[in-house]
């Protein structure tokens, strides 16, 4: 990106108005003569579709546990060809077309993510129902699937952030369903069959649970008229719904050290979250961007990196899923200060928890949360991505059209209240791995 064009977006970025049109985008919810539903926004301006269809409860949360990883395996098996396609031919046809068409899973959900030309639409749509209703397993396509799971393993095991990860969600998460990772581990893995990938996509892919989000420059019954087509053959009914119990509540604390042979030393912290459908959680995105997700203007940024000089990375989120919340924080730090970032953290968050945040940041972090929203829903693909995860999650929809508003009203009293009950600086949960000190 040219210099001149990045000045014009900040620019852009800092000076727009808080008092933002409510109406971002036009959401449409659409429902095709043969019954499937589908939210849609029109944007023609460019000639392109992004398509992202949501299988709901397969992801790999609702595996059974001698075969974890099912699902991820299952997202790599339907790439290597279907219908009447090898995986060449299957991957020559969409590089032809250039169409971009993934799959990969989540703790809920499998999803399809599709991204084309519209004049290309038809096409694609039908490459994705060979897909997902008949792939092509073959013993070759499946060794070499195989062959990739066990150089991943091998992969996974040497990235730090992935390993911290691991550890975390169990600590967390202990046997419940959360706890797993989604690629299972080396000996489930190895003893999935062509059968059970079969019997996942049966079982999972069907009408009543799947999830359709369209933008892009297209006719809305033009789209009814492709799913229709290519869709109505799926399975009307899924197989029992295995049940999720929701998990809040994770216990005392616990704290893991893992050697790791590395230059920088990765900390992950969490404590307890906050549901979606809590009155605060608004105030609590406000609270937890405004300590570690404005990069460098974060609270923990400040003093970690400028006042104490210990971490070039830090941050903090809000994960609030249907069956678990927590509040997650990252750092990387040498490993000689790895127990003084810690210390820190838990300093910050008491401070903070007593003192609250100041006027100056409250307002900056509002500006930025309405300006990620709106340059987010620039991109179709971005938009589609949206629309698919709040039906995933049961969201509501007009949140999204509402958000500046929403956010707009947040009090600071509110949120600093919010702080005193929510921050649990003595109860963090932390992983540390890197070298010893």
């Amino acid at each position: 990106m040219k210099i001149s064009k990045l000045v014009f977006l900040l620019f852009f970025c800092l000076g727009f108005n808080l008092q933002a049109s409510s109406n971002l985008i036009n959401i449409e919810e659409v429902t095709t003569r043969k019954g499937f539903k589908f939210l849609f926004v029109k944007n023609c301006d460019i000639p392109k579709v992004s398509l992202n269809i949501s299988f709901k409860n397969a992801g790999y949360a609702y595996e059974n546990k001698e075969k974890q990883g099912l699902t991820w395996l299952t997202s790599l098996v339907i790439q290597e060809g279907a219908g009447k396609n090898d995986s060449k031919g299957f991957a020559k046809k969409l590089e032809d077309k250039g169409i971009n068409l993934s799959f990969s899973t989540s703790l809920e959900a499998f999803k399809v993510s599709l991204n084309t030309l519209s004049s290309n639409l038809e096409d694609t749509i039908s490459l994705l129902s060979d897909a997902i209703m008949r792939p092509k397993i073959d013993p070759e396509g499946l060794n070499r699937i195989f062959e990739k799971a066990k150089v991943n393993f091998n992969n996974l095991e040497k990235k730090p952030h992935f390993v911290a990860t691991k550890k975390l969600d169990m600590l967390l998460f202990k046997k419940h369903p959360y706890s797993k990772s989604e690629y299972g581990t080396f000996n489930t893995i190895m003893s999935i069959t062509k059968e059970d990938i079969l019997t996942y996509i049966k079982r999972n892919f069907t009408k009543d649970n799947i999830v359709i989000s369209v933008a892009g420059c297209a006719t809305k019954e033009e789209i009814s008229a492709l799913l229709d087509k290519y869709l109505f053959k799926l399975p009307p009914k899924r197989s029992i719904i295995k049940k999720i119990p929701v998990k809040n509540d994770f216990g005392p604390a616990e704290s893991e050290s893992i050697f790791m042979d590395i230059p920088q030393s990765i900390i992950l912290f969490a404590q307890k979250g906050i549901t979606y459908e809590d009155p605060n959680y608004y105030n609590a995105i406000v609270l937890i961007n405004a300590l570690g997700g404005m990069e460098l203007n974060s609270i923990m940024m400040k003093e970690l990196r400028q006042n104490l000089g210990i971490t070039y990375s830090a941050n903090m989120s809000i994960i609030s899923n249907k069956h678990g919340n927590a509040i997650i924080g990252f750092i990387s730090t040498d490993s000689s200060t790895a127990s003084k970032a810690i210390s820190a953290v838990k300093d910050i968050l008491s401070r903070i928890k007593k003192e609250g945040i100041d006027k100056q940041l409250f307002k900056d972090v509002k500006i930025r949360l309405i300006n990620n929203l709106t340059f987010f829903l620039f991109n179709n693909t971005n938009i589609a991505m949206l629309l698919n995860d709040t039906q995933i999650n049961d969201h509501d929809i007009n949140r999204i059209n509402n958000y500046a508003n929403i956010i707009n009203n947040v009090k600071l009293e509110e949120v600093n209240k919010l702080a005193n009950s929510l921050l649990d600086p003595e109860n963090l949960f932390f992983v540390k791995v890197g070298r010893s000190t």
